[in-house]
């Protein structure tokens, strides 16, 4: 019998040997920085790099007794009536292994609760469209009971989807020897329901994604909590994410009585991020002079201006400031946090 070994270097860079290959990021649901509960089609939702498609709004949140002891699970309770799914955007640069074997297989875990949701379907898709510019709104026309979604434009099925039985314990389902065509610019992963006999408060749970080239799929494995989270951080970063008062985004400098500025710098990521302030509150946000003597008024306006893939510029206006006071752009409360978002899909 054969053995493999498996090097701390190789899971840090995240070149495994093929059996252990899973090229869903976060697929097992370990990082949830984010935590969109209640998405809005085309919205990303728990586990970060996981984008919501569907008619209504559902409730989503992560839960803790997954297929594997206390492996994490997406949970989706939906609306009456309604159709939708999840789906991930596997990059370009991964997307030309695909291509060069020629072949793909996906695996995930799925159930439902108390018998409620009857199918769920696997959808392959291929984007032909600019690489890493890959529409979030995957569905042109949503279809009856039974019938996949007409796709958007320059997304194709590679598979054909078929109803995949639902129950309410856990069970895999799969998509094996998938060929991938040259023309291939992005691979996307959608796994929906459209049963016609939901209502509301109806389940579905996802778990275990698993992608990876090649005729069979892999059994699920992911690397190390530590590596997981660099992953998800080239694509998407919450600073403050455990929502500390006393966090210090970066340091910042008074130019006028109402004007502050600062470098602030993040994880590098996949592309130039977009920086947002994740409370709406803009007063949740402050300058504190650096001997915690003295802080300026209430923020009235945030903006994150020149993107790198590293760092931003920020400017806060605000009052309250002298000329030429060093200190930090902090957060004034704990729902103060940002986002830097460099996700597939636009």
């Amino acid at each position: 019998m054969s053995t493999t070994t498996v090097s701390s270097a190789m899971i840090s860079s995240g070149v495994l040997p093929a059996v252990h290959r899973n090229d869903i990021i976060n697929g097992g649901l370990v990082i949830n920085q984010e935590n969109v509960t209640a998405p809005a089609d085309a919205d990303f939702t728990i586990g970060d790099l996981f984008l919501h498609n569907g008619e209504g709004t559902p409730v989503m949140s992560l839960e803790t007794d997954g297929p594997q002891g206390t492996r994490p699970w997406q949970k989706m309770v939906l609306d009456a009536n309604d159709q939708g799914g999840l789906a991930y955007i596997v990059p370009n640069a991964t997307v030309q292994d695909y291509i060069a074997n020629g072949k793909m297989s996906f695996g995930i875990q799925l159930k439902t609760t108390a018998a409620t949701i009857a199918n769920a379907r696997i959808g392959i898709l291929k984007w032909t469209g600019t690489a890493d510019a890959v529409t979030k709104e995957l569905v042109g026309t949503w279809a009856s009971d039974g019938t996949s979604p007409t796709l958007a434009t320059s997304l194709s099925y590679e598979n054909t989807p078929a109803n995949l039985g639902l129950t309410t314990s856990w069970a895999r389902h799969v998509v094996e020897d998938v060929t991938v065509d040259a023309d291939t610019t992005n691979i996307v992963i959608f796994v929906w329901t459209d049963d016609g006999t939901i209502t509301a408060s109806d389940v579905i749970g996802f778990s275990e994604w698993q992608l990876n080239p090649g005729a069979t799929v892999n059994a699920f494995s992911q690397p190390d909590l530590a590596t997981t989270k660099a992953q998800v951080k080239h694509f998407v970063e919450v600073l403050n994410e455990e929502g500390a008062a006393s966090y210090t985004f970066c340091p910042m400098w008074a130019n006028t009585t109402t004007i502050s500025t600062a470098i602030i710098t993040y994880e590098p990521k996949f592309k130039p991020p977009v920086g947002s302030s994740m409370s709406a509150t803009v007063a949740h946000y402050r300058f504190r002079r650096y001997d915690d003597t003295a802080y300026a008024g209430a923020s009235t306006a945030i903006t994150y201006n020149s993107p790198g893939t590293s760092s931003s510029n920020v400017q806060m206006t605000t009052s309250g400031l002298t000329v030429g006071w060093v200190g930090y752009f902090a957060p004034a409360n704990v729902a103060g946090k940002i986002l830097f978002d460099a996700r597939i899909g636009i």
